[in-house]
Parts: structure tokens; C-alpha cells; sequence
């Protein structure tokens, strides 16, 4: 939050969410508890009903939660600094897009787009943040966990194990 408050002039972050399923939830609950400051304060999905009880786990008014295939537009047209954006993943490459010209710093969850037009319009959008400074993150954690990165790092160097009966054992 204190590098978003150096751009905002606040020890505060205000965050939206896009998509307010169990991941969605789920995000915004990880993103609370990344830091003090933190707050959701603006909820959108296509089903109301899942506004509903976002809004009931996030304490947010009903004025800011937002239902309807346009809900999107009517977040990033609030006071949010940032944006979770955990809709259904066909939808994700329009909302980033609609985000960064909104000026919201993003995190969006894998995957980013589920086709090559939604690859290349999260590539334009992508290039529009970094022009704007926008900051940009994206779900993939399997990518920093230990775990995997020993499972690459044996894959690249050659040492790639024994597959018997669906488990692998390392030489």
C-alpha cells in the first residue's frame, strides 16, 4: 500500500473487484491480508447474487457493488485505486483493457486470455500501462513456488526422472 499511497497520497488502497466467485473472494482475501491499509471497497459481477455475498464477507455498501454485463465499467468508474479482475477468463482480456484506460493498477488472475485476440489485446493494453505507469500483476504463482522451480531447474538441466506409474522419481 505505500507504494500505491506515494501515487494516491494515501497510506490507503482502495480495491475493487471484478468477478466475486470463490476466486475472486479468494483474491481479495489474500490481497487484505498482504498488508494493513488495504480495503475492498467496490464489488462487480454478473450476478448480483454473488455481489450479495461479497458484500456481506467485504463489509461494502450496496451503492458500490455493481451487478450486470456492464458492471465493470461501473467499478472502474470509482474512486478504486486497483482492481482485481477474476471474472471468467473470456472476459478478462476487455476488463484489463478497460482498466488500465480507467488508470487502475491491476491484478488479474491466470489465465490472461484464452485465445489470440485476447492475447494481443492484453499485449496492447499491457503496453498502455506502461506507458501510464500502471502497476500490473498476474496470478501465476506455481511460477515462484520451490517446488516447481526444482521440478524446472532438474527438467532443464537434463535430469528429468523416471515416470512409473504416473509418479515420477528423480536420478
Amino acid at each position: 500500500p505505500r507504494a500505491f499511497g506515494a501515487t494516491t497520497g494515501s497510506d490507503r488502497l482502495r480495491v475493487g473487484v471484478i468477478g466475486c466467485g470463490g476466486r475472486g473472494t479468494g483474491a481479495a482475501k489474500n490481497c487484505l491480508d498482504a498488508a494493513p491499509g488495504v480495503e475492498i471497497v467496490a464489488l462487480a459481477d454478473l450476478f448480483q447474487r454473488q455481489t450479495d455475498r461479497a458484500r456481506e464477507r467485504f463489509k461494502v455498501t450496496p451503492d458500490r457493488c455493481f451487478s450486470g454485463f456492464d458492471c465493470y465499467t461501473k467499478l472502474l468508474a470509482t474512486d478504486v485505486d486497483m482492481v482485481i479482475l477474476a471474472a471468467p477468463p473470456g472476459f478478462r482480456p476487455s476488463h484489463f483493457a478497460a482498466a488500465v484506460a480507467a488508470g487502475k493498477h491491476v491484478f488479474m488472475e491466470k489465465p490472461i486470455a484464452v485465445d489470440p485476440v485476447g492475447v494481443r489485446q492484453v499485449i496492447e493494453a499491457a503496453k498502455l500501462a506502461k506507458e501510464k505507469r500502471l502497476g500490473v500483476g498476474v496470478g501465476t504463482q506455481r511460477r515462484h513456488q520451490a517446488s516447481y522451480q526444482e521440478v524446472m531447474k532438474r527438467v532443464l538441466d537434463g535430469d528429468i526422472g523416471e515416470l512409473v506409474g504416473g509418479q515420477c522419481y528423480w536420478n
